[in-house]
């Protein structure tokens, strides 16, 4: 995919009179919108199950806060599912990056999202270990399947362009998040929040699938069996920590960004 020829290369365009030059055919336009999608569909978990409106009702509801609890079982269950995420992706993301599965992991992580959420409609007041796993599956399928979604983003734009790309996708995903809130508010109003949880279930589906049953190719040559490319995995993130380690300027880094996204997410 090239890009196209601007007469000045930083010259800022609108989105609509970039889609027009680039990228160059429809199958690489479709490629983008259905990775932009994708944002505009988790979105919805962000903003309902995450942020807004499933912590009031888990915290108070179905665990109980007068003392406390719903607070910490909330706390516990998206730590111990980020713990999950931060220990399993980088030897999966090596997996993923040996065998071209990168679109089976974004399917299962996704698939296992959607079903816990759907499953919030099972939970009754006092379910607190029920509504433990559920959130844990349901955090750790979003937030697991973000690494695989996000590595997308070489394949579907030239190096040039990816960061106007990703800012269409946050765009987008800025867009879900309103849209879904909107639609979750009606039925929060009247207690009814089975439909809630069923909503965001299916946005998340639905907006998920162009970019799920997009054929994409990572270009892996020789693709070796699932325990060598599990073992190959394993080595390149120790390879990974081997380098950071030695170079003072990636670990400031990611301290910094971590410290970073830590003050911005309380």
């Amino acid at each position: 995919m090239k890009p196209p020829k601007f007469k000045n290369p930083n010259e800022i365009l609108s989105p609509w009179k970039v889609m027009n030059v680039f990228p160059e055919s429809r199958t690489e336009r479709g490629r983008i919108l259905s990775w932009c999608l994708y944002d505009f569909a988790n979105s919805s978990y962000s903003a309902v199950i995450a942020a807004v409106v499933f912590p009031v009702y888990f915290t108070q509801v179905i665990v109980g806060n007068e003392r406390g609890l719903g607070d910490l079982w909330w706390g516990r269950a998206i730590s111990f599912s980020m713990a999950l995420v931060a220990v399993s992706s980088p030897f999966l993301g090596g997996v993923a990056d040996h065998t071209g599965l990168r679109r089976s992991f974004l399917r299962i992580y996704t698939l296992l999202s959607v079903g816990a959420v759907a499953s919030f409609a099972l939970l009754q007041p006092g379910m607190v270990l029920a509504g433990f796993t559920l959130v844990t599956l349901a955090n750790f399928g979003m937030e697991g399947a973000l690494v695989f979604y996000n590595a997308y983003l070489p394949d579907v734009a030239p190096q040039g362009y990816q960061g106007r790309v990703s800012a269409w996708g946050f765009a987008l995903g800025y867009a879900g998040s309103a849209i879904s809130l909107l639609i979750a508010l009606p039925f929060v109003q009247a207690g009814q929040y089975s439909n809630v949880w069923w909503m965001v279930s299916g946005f998340f589906a639905v907006f998920s699938l162009p970019l799920l049953l997009r054929p994409y190719s990572q270009g892996v040559q020789g693709k070796p069996g699932l325990i060598a490319a599990a073992a190959k995995g394993f080595e390149d993130t120790l390879g990974s920590i081997r380098y950071l380690s030695a170079r003072k300027g990636p670990v400031r880094f990611l301290i910094s960004y971590f410290l970073y996204e830590d003050g911005v997410n309380t």
